[in-house]
């Protein structure tokens, strides 16, 4: 999966995005977008420039962080689960890069927005997305999460590890004290080791710099799938 995240994400700048359509198409919640090969990653000056904001927060501007719903089309109890969660997603956090990868959700968001630099703690204006996107993940108690966190290659991999732990366990407790169930959630660091873009160029880092949430069916969903539900 990373792989293929880093291949769509790969090449897109702060100073524009690059979307691919390829179609329509009708979204389980009735809505109509276009289907898109590539996903786009961050742009318009989210971080740094102060263009847009994480998820469709209050300060949010158009092309903080855009993505499409994407990926392998899962029939059955997971698929149909799936593709509505993802289109709730992106109706309630517009800014937000989603991306669908087989029976899994990712939703990439910018640590430049979510946290001052080399700080582990959640901006206050960052919280309200954060509260909105577990709403959502509330809504949909069949899937497991978990927060992953990603830096640069700037300073030590000791100290890059340890920054990416904590900022993923800070963004978890957030969602957990929004009111999602805590066995629901995990956090797990990958300091500098996952990289997305160059670290040789600013634009690159700050693409690197990242907390992304998995979301993938739990057993019960799982079992539903296999019923032919």
């Amino acid at each position: 999966m990373r792989k293929n995240l880093r291949n769509r994400i790969l090449g897109a700048s702060l100073a524009a995005l690059l979307v691919l359509p390829a179609g329509c198409a009708t979204n389980p919640d009735g809505t109509t977008e276009y289907k898109r090969t590539a996903i786009g990653a961050l742009a318009g000056g989210a971080v740094g420039a102060g263009a847009g904001a994480l998820i469709g927060g209050k300060r949010a501007g158009r092309g903080a962080l855009i993505g499409g719903v994407t990926g392998a089309v899962v029939g059955g109890a997971i698929g149909n689960y799936m593709d509505r969660q993802a289109a709730e997603l992106k109706r309630r956090l517009p800014d937000a890069a989603v991306e669908r990868q087989g029976d899994k959700l990712y939703v990439a968001l910018p640590s430049g927005i979510l946290f001052d630099v080399d700080k582990d703690q959640v901006r206050p204006e960052a919280k309200q997305s954060l509260t909105t996107a577990a709403d959502v993940l509330i809504k949909y108690p069949d899937t497991y999460v978990t927060v992953e966190g990603h830096t640069d290659s700037t300073g030590s991999n000791e100290h890059n590890q340890s920054l990416s732990e904590r900022r993923a366990m800070r963004v978890r407790d957030v969602l957990a004290d929004s009111g999602v169930p805590p066995q629901r959630l995990s956090a797990r660091g990958y300091g500098e080791t996952d990289p997305i873009s160059d670290n040789s160029t600013p634009e690159g880092r700050q693409l690197n710099r990242r907390v992304q949430l998995e979301i993938r069916p739990n057993e019960k969903l799982q079992a539903q799938q296999k019923q032919g539900g």
